[in-house]
């Protein structure tokens, strides 16, 4: 069940890298279309990429229900399988980060509120 976990999060991490990088192209493409593309379907760009970001851990446990058994008896468990999660997001994170997050900020997202 621990490898397969492990496997489970290492494919996912793949979704989860290309589901930033789409995230990123439609933001930058709604920043130079106006403000109502920009704001409006911006937020609803950003609802779709957090339900897929989330979807891997909620997934899980539908397929798998000695998933969810062992997640909500065994605490080592549960600390696994989020930190499987959290290294599955890492590499998407860090792509986003290194190759649009800077230019997201100049069309105005991500900005520092003041």
């Amino acid at each position: 069940m621990w490898i397969l976990t492990a496997i489970y999060f290492l494919a996912f991490s793949a979704v989860i890298w290309a589901g930033f990088w789409l995230y990123a192209k439609a933001l930058m493409y709604l920043g130079r279309r106006g403000f109502i593309a920009k704001n409006i379907v911006g937020l609803v760009v950003y609802i779709a990429f957090a339900c897929l970001l989330v979807s891997p851990m909620f997934m899980a446990f539908s397929l798998i229900e000695a998933w969810s058994l062992a997640f909500n008896t065994d605490k080592y468990y549960m600390f696994y399988f989020l930190f499987c999660f959290l290294l599955a997001v890492v590499p998407g994170g860090i792509y986003f980060k290194n190759n649009y997050l800077n230019d997201l900020k100049s069309l105005g997202y991500f900005a520092k509120r003041q």
